[in-house]
């Protein structure tokens, strides 16, 4: 159950030191289990066979009797303590009477499978959801589920879930935790420690009634295990708390990587201006994941692998990657990753070089990929010669080992040898697994390493690299200056659901600092030549409505107007253009404009966005702008050198650089520009609804809005 949004302020994250009990339980009652084997609580109980507390049956069928090899009680106030973690696995109906038994008992918490609740989309069933969740929030009582998978403590070997064969899961708890909305895929990631893959913790959200996603990452992260938490998140009640929990993941020094279930854009579609188009739900996530320091992973696929790299890595020493490999074809499909992906591969140092040529045969290649040929099977001693020289040499900050092949004689060994020279050189040393023997012998000791990550992608491992380099290169920023005028422009916005014309929407936006072209509006042919003889010729004629939004798709533009007449013809053809095009649309004339100084185009706007607030967009602008949707997103307000930051991200970035012999637009400029309207759009709260500048036209002289369009929340 997806609960509405405060206007306040997010929720603040649930104390860790009170889920304690519940997530890390040192006793269990399993409430509900029956004797059939196949059942959710049988199921359960027998996940916690390696658990070392006390673990309980709660079934009055069964009372005074073993379940399962496990002592069964008539009720949960018979039991002979209060359970740490009261896991129910019972039907709907039977939850909110085992919940005032546990809160009578002072158990620490509760698991609840039960599904048919708000999901159902019933009225009855989410007010039923709702009133659980007053309940257990009342009695200071947390809950997982309802509708969830369970959880898993591996470092107690816990299984408190109803996924059967818990005990396959034998790799030993590691750095990893996992958090899921989605019990299967969370259950699904966990199933790497069967093969080897070191995880500490797994959590499910299920409906998140109560604990969500960013309660349960929390938690994770103030266990003394945890190095890195993988998150797959599909929703939240509040987007805001994102925020808070990459605060919380700061200040423990661990990273979370994240992937978003559910990108769909449909909501985009009904916003009154192109931002409100390009800034869809995809993209608004992503901004917050990035400005809460969360590294962002695009594919299921990704998530446990990148997340196993931040848990085994310390912070890269440099930015070059140095590719080490037996098989020239490996190390050229290293290469061509990297490359495409920008990273830096420089060829070695003298002294380095020097190591290389001593060890490689004369066919091999002592350069960066350094191909050791399959000559270095007959003289073991190459790989961690030359794996040291590239590692001692400073432009390197990691070292990539394509595994081509798995053998069960040498592989394996070949791992170890890895996470010994890891010790010794201080970079990681990433093993790329190339064989579709994705099983095969070798790849467990790495999964399981401390100190060893794997892919089974090339593309997804030098990606991982890239988001490592990133995350470690961020910094810590104060918030922008407020510009003056920016109360005077709050206190200007008119009352909800007002649309400004561009006229006073660039009046607004001229108030906190934004540079907009010179206007007067006329209402006559007569008073639009005499304005426009004033301004100097050419001229821009513009539509002036207020219920119009887009001119130019209404023939509401005309361009280059070199005299008087063709102002006067100019008018007289925008205003039957407008009457055909829109027949009860208010006409108040046309606004007339000296023609901009030839510059980049640019789309400057801020939304809105439920989940998050508000929201800043820039982008390559003027009427193609939906066509090449080249933009970037943020939070609002952003720094100037945030906002430098999101023009230089742009594909079309070059043409703000000099591309061609162009003069260089000033950059500076624009981020001052964009900074100042971002801090209005987050001021004015939800008094703004959406605001937009297109084009706003760069050049070495600055930028100015020549458009301009504000709708009021």
């Amino acid at each position: 159950m997806q609960q509405q949004r405060s206007i306040n302020g997010p929720e603040p994250l649930r104390d860790p030191a009170t889920l304690r009990r519940l997530l890390s339980p040192r006793s269990v009652a399993i409430v509900g289990v029956s004797a059939d084997p196949i059942g959710f609580g049988a199921r359960s109980i027998g996940n916690m066979r390696g658990f070392a507390g006390p673990v309980w049956a709660v079934n009055p069928k069964y009372a005074g009797q073993e379940l399962h090899g496990f002592p069964c009680y008539g009720s949960i106030a018979e039991l002979p303590e209060a359970p740490d973690c009261a896991l129910l696995a019972l039907p709907r109906q039977g939850i909110m009477p085992a919940v005032e038994a546990c809160i009578e008992k002072g158990a620490g918490g509760i698991i609840a499978f039960a599904s048919g609740y708000g999901e159902t989309g019933l009225a009855e069933r989410i007010a039923e959801e709702e009133a659980l969740r007053d309940r257990c929030r009342a009695a200071g009582l947390p809950l997982v589920g309802v509708n969830c998978l369970g959880i898993v403590d591996h470092v107690l070997k816990a299984g408190v879930t109803f996924m059967p064969e818990y005990a396959r899961l034998t790799a030993p708890a590691g750095g990893v935790a996992i958090t899921s909305q989605s019990g299967a895929l969370g259950y699904a990631l966990m199933q790497a420690a069967e093969r080897g893959f070191a995880v500490c913790h797994m959590t499910t959200a299920g409906n998140a009634t109560d604990l969500d996603v960013c309660d349960l990452a929390a938690y994770q992260l103030s266990m003394p295990e945890c190095r890195a938490v993988a998150l797959a998140v599909e929703g939240l009640r509040d987007g805001r708390r994102i925020a808070l929990l990459g605060e919380a993941a700061r200040k423990a020094g661990k990273p979370i990587v994240v992937l978003k279930l559910g990108r769909g854009e449909a909501g985009a579609a009904a916003a009154v201006s192109h931002t409100g188009s390009l800034a869809g739900s995809a993209a608004a996530w992503s901004a917050a994941f990035k400005r809460a320091g969360m590294v962002e992973v695009e594919d299921f696929d990704a998530l446990l692998e990148t997340a196993g790299l931040f848990a085994k890595v310390g912070k890269p020493k440099a930015k070059g990657v140095a590719i080490v490999t037996a098989s020239g074809g490996a190390g050229i499909m290293a290469a061509d990753h990297a490359e495409a992906l920008d990273l830096p591969m420089p060829q070695p140092s003298a002294d380095a070089k020097a190591v290389l040529e001593a060890a490689i045969p004369d066919f091999g290649a002592p350069r960066n990929p350094c191909d050791l040929t399959a000559q270095a099977a007959s003289d073991p001693t190459s790989f961690g010669k030359c794996v040291l020289a590239m590692a001692a040499d400073p432009q390197y900050g990691v070292i990539v080992y394509p595994q081509v092949y798995s053998h069960h004689q040498t592989t394996t060994g070949r791992i170890q040898e890895i996470a010994n020279l890891t010790e010794r050189a201080g970079k990681p040393i990433i093993v790329a697994w190339i064989p579709e023997q994705l099983e095969g012998p070798g790849a467990a000791a790495a999964d399981a390493s401390p100190v060893v990550p794997l892919f089974r992608s090339m593309r997804r491992l030098m990606k991982g690299i890239k988001l490592w380099q990133a995350y470690h290169d961020r910094q810590e920023e104060a918030p922008p200056t407020p510009p003056p005028g920016l109360e005077e422009a709050i206190a200007a916005l008119p009352g909800k659901g007002a649309v400004l014309t561009e006229a006073e929407a660039k009046a607004l936006f001229a108030k906190v600092g934004v540079p907009v072209v010179e206007e007067r509006r006329a209402a006559t042919a007569d008073a639009a030549a005499e304005q426009a003889t004033a301004l100097g010729f050419p001229v821009v004629l513009k539509l002036d409505s207020p219920d119009i939004a887009h001119k130019t798709e209404v023939g509401g533009v005309r361009l280059h107007l070199a005299d008087a007449d063709a102002v006067r013809g100019a008018f007289g053809a925008i205003m039957s253009s407008a009457k055909a095009h829109a027949p009860t649309a208010r006409l108040d004339g046309v606004l007339v404009q000296r023609m901009a100084q030839k510059g980049v185009e640019l789309i400057l706007g801020a939304r809105r966005d439920p989940q998050f607030g508000a929201m800043v967009l820039v982008g390559t602008g003027g009427v193609q702008a939906e066509l090449w949707r080249d933009v970037a997103l943020d939070l609002a307000p952003v720094t100037p050198e945030r906002a430098e930051a999101m023009l230089r991200s742009l594909q079309g970035f070059p043409l703000l650089d000099g591309f061609r012999g162009s003069p260089k637009a000033d950059v500076a400029a624009v981020a001052k520009a964009v900074s100042a309207f971002s801090v209005l759009a987050a001021e004015a709260g939800e008094r703004l609804q959406e605001a937009e500048v297109n084009p706003l036209i760069a050049g070495p002289w600055g930028c100015l809005a020549v458009d301009g369009l504000v709708k009021c929340g």
